[in-house]
């Protein structure tokens, strides 16, 4: 027995489920649908890394490889990938040179 409630004169079924906003795909925000607000954030968080990555790059460059705790590679691979490698290299990555 079909739903009549569902059924329109002519015999076709509608589809009762409710529309998408307007400029959503299928309802679900995407991951480049910001707002103001988020897109600033996100801008002032890649400024940092970008400013942090070319720092920590450097100092790799000018320090030798007796200076660094680990290979030179993996610590420019790491710094460029994400923040949190530029961090770790500042905090673990570098040896301290001994005080006289």
């Amino acid at each position: 027995m079909t739903d009549q409630g569902n059924e329109t004169t002519n015999g076709v079924v509608e589809d009762l489920r409710p529309e998408p906003p307007a400029g959503a795909a299928g309802g679900r925000r995407g991951p480049f649908d910001l707002n103001g607000q988020q897109k600033l954030i996100l801008l002032l968080v890649l400024v940092v890394h970008v400013i942090v990555a070319r720092f920590t790059l450097r100092d790799l460059r000018r320090r030798p490889a007796s200076a660094v705790r680990g290979p030179k590679r993996l610590w420019r691979v790491w710094a460029t990938t994400n923040t949190t490698g530029s961090l770790a290299y500042w905090l673990v990555g570098r040896r301290r040179e001994p005080t006289a």
